[in-house]
């Protein structure tokens, strides 16, 4: 045990304004010497900073490290446009480039950056479709996907991306749109009616 012995507070040999304090444990006392005023407030607002912190980058639209890999990945796809020259909407070209990494990883950004708010960022439905799924509406086979995309669905309040997107986005997002259907994911229930596989291997036909 402790032995606590209560002394008046007094001034360290030197004269210090720092008092020691009032009480003594073992025979030692202690200065009643605070934390720094900047110390203090840094602790407290590191705290406060934290709440909308939290909030934005993981409840919000704040992009995670994640995010920014995901788009420095985007990034590149672009710069590598010009190499793939102007692509066809043909059956060939879409399932090929559903395999191509870099090309899906971009159209991943783009997808997400254009489609969540009727498709959610994995492709599992909103106010839109389900795309990981085997039952479509506007799809039968892979080459209706470049016109859907280019022509819109308008009554059903989908934009024709034909004027923001070149030929070759829209055979890759083609190409990324057709992959979703590999991993089905649970989300909005199935619409439309279920169609063939893409192409024989593929997971989800």
């Amino acid at each position: 045990m402790s032995d606590r012995v209560d002394e008046p507070a007094k001034q360290d040999s030197a004269g210090s304004e720092e008092l020691l304090r009032e009480h003594a444990y073992d025979g030692i006392q202690e200065y009643d010497n605070p934390l720094p005023g900047w110390w203090v407030w840094t602790w407290i607002l590191s705290i406060v900073f934290c709440f909308p912190y939290v909030v934005f980058y993981h409840g919000a639209d704040g992009r995670s490290l994640e995010d920014e890999y995901e788009q420095e990945v985007a990034d590149f796809a672009d710069m590598l446009l010009a190499t793939y020259g102007e692509l066809q909407p043909d059956e060939e070209t879409i399932r090929r480039y559903m395999s191509d990494d870099v090309a899906m990883a971009g159209m991943k950004s783009l997808f997400k950056s254009k489609c969540t708010q009727c498709h959610k960022a994995d492709g599992t439905g909103l106010v839109g479709p389900n795309l990981t799924d085997d039952a479509w509406i506007n799809v039968k086979v892979l080459t209706d996907l470049p016109k859907v995309l280019e022509q819109g669905v308008v009554p059903k309040g989908m934009p024709a991306w034909g004027s923001q997107f070149s030929t070759t986005q829209i055979v890759l997002m083609s190409a990324y749109v057709a992959s979703l259907r590999a991993d089905p994911k649970p989300g909005k229930a199935a619409q439309g009616e279920a169609i063939p596989p893409w192409a024989a291997g593929l997971a989800g036909s």
